[in-house]
């Protein structure tokens, strides 16, 4: 693998399929998912294969279902790739007259002589901690072509947007940001885990880590600010060591004050991972990313990774009004709590699009540590339900992977997705019989 990325040869086998599939199309047709690791993945693809002089159609879904598989194979494609998807629903896609692959980092059913699956989980690599969609699409686009090693910003901000760096970056994640750095492309610096252009941008915007007294409310901010005599428009990028320190001190003060475990006070000081091209960190472009999915702006989201000015300008206003819908979110949540069962909890989440990060926010600042979350809503008669667990519940026997798709199969649903973050349909008016059935096999796993 070209840029000294080491990987089993039965993977690099099958990335090897893909491009073999892209090179053999005279058009494309590119799908993805709508979140920060899934637009990450489709920027970097969308950037290799303009590079390439390729033609393509992209689209960007909030899910894969049965009936979006249908419209896409009647559009006639000659080869399609799908990102951050795929592998749940390599059944459907081997229905198609195209040639598929799936570049997905999700649990896979089975392999298949049809699709070429490029999947991290076939060669004993995690694909919740060592490899995302954004990972895998940047494999393929420096096997396309070693030029595109400018892209490896891209698939950071995708790693992070998936999480994949809590607790340091791991596998084939690790080998992409150590070349990354190598190459310049990619800056790392200690400093604190907040996202924002400006200090008081940074910590008014922040619903992760969410301060109490301070996120969402600016004028504090200002005042906490100028008490440490800290110029509030100061840039993240540009904070020296000692008020770097300084901020670091008061923050953490403010996070076990308001009663944050210990492990999440940890987090607010890590590697930060500056792009120097883009003048924002890894972590920035992933919170961008995730806003323009989230509202609705995909497009916006490829814009911006392609280095538009005007679009990182946009996406930052999008960040904020997206940031102030989560915000009163949480408050809500913080108000109300979460509906108990024995081995969960969940909770009515009225916008689809916002109930994962909603979800998984509550769990790691406001609900009941000791149970997975699931968040609610409700889409063209049909239930869709967002998933959020912790890494010591999945060290415990956690899946929600698997719980949620045997759940939501009963009720002729489906789900799948990670042992820590899952998703599943099920059909509108099962919802009672459906939490049992999920509460029934959590309890099996955590026993």
């Amino acid at each position: 693998m070209s840029g000294s990325i080491a990987l089993p040869d039965e993977f690099s086998d099958s990335l090897k399929q893909a491009l073999k599939i892209v090179n053999s199309a005279s058009q494309l047709r590119v799908v993805s998912h709508y979140d920060a690791d899934g637009l990450s993945a489709a920027a970097i693809m969308t950037i290799a294969l303009t590079r390439a002089h390729k033609r393509f159609h992209l689209t960007i879904r909030k899910g894969l279902e049965p009936g979006d598989i249908d419209t896409i194979a009647k559009e006639g494609n000659e080869a399609i790739l799908f990102l951050d998807m795929g592998s749940g629903q390599v059944e459907a896609l081997e229905q198609l007259e195209a040639k598929a692959a799936a570049l997905d980092h999700h649990k896979p059913i089975r392999k298949s002589k049809k699709v070429v699956q490029v999947n991290p989980h076939f060669h004993a690599i995690d694909g919740m901690t060592e490899a995302s969609a954004a990972t895998i699409s940047f494999l393929l686009a420096i096997m396309m072509d070693p030029c595109n090693w400018d892209l490896s910003p891209i698939a950071l901000a995708g790693i992070i947007g998936d999480r994949q760096h809590m607790g340091g970056m791991k596998g084939i994640n690790q080998q992409i940001l150590d070349s990354a750095t190598e190459k310049n492309h990619v800056v790392v610096q200690k400093g604190l885990n907040l996202k924002g252009l400006t200090i008081v941008e940074a910590i008014a915007d922040s619903v992760d880590p969410y301060f109490v007294g301070l996120s969402g409310r600016k004028d504090n901010v200002l005042a906490f600010l100028d008490s440490m005599r800290l110029p509030p428009d100061t840039p993240m990028g540009t904070l020296d060591e000692v008020y770097r320190r300084k901020l670091t001190s008061m923050l953490s003060l403010r996070l076990m004050g308001q009663g944050c475990r210990p492990e999440t006070v940890e987090e607010l000081v890590t590697d930060l991972h500056w792009i120097p091209s883009m003048n924002l960190s890894a972590a920035d472009l992933a919170d961008l990313l995730n806003a323009c999915g989230r509202m609705d702006h995909e497009g916006l989201g490829i814009s911006v990774c392609m280095g538009d000015p005007e679009s990182i300008k946009l996406a930052g206003e999008l960040r904020r009004e997206y940031n102030k819908k989560i915000m009163e979110k949480l408050v809500k949540i913080e108000a109300e709590g979460a509906s108990q069962m024995d081995h969960m909890q969940f909770f009515q989440a009225s916008e689809p699009s916002l109930s994962g990060a909603e979800c998984g926010l509550a769990m790691q600042y406001i609900l009941d540590q000791s149970k997975p979350t699931l968040a609610l809503s409700v889409v063209d008669n049909k239930l869709k339900v967002s998933s959020r667990g912790t890494k010591h519940l999945v060290s415990k026997g956690l899946d929600l992977s698997a719980a949620l798709k045997k759940a939501a199969e009963k009720f002729g649903g489906v789900g799948g997705g990670h042992a820590v973050a899952a998703g599943a349909t099920v059909p509108e008016g099962k919802d009672l019989e459906f939490l049992k059935a999920v509460d029934e096999v959590v309890a099996l796993q955590l026993r």
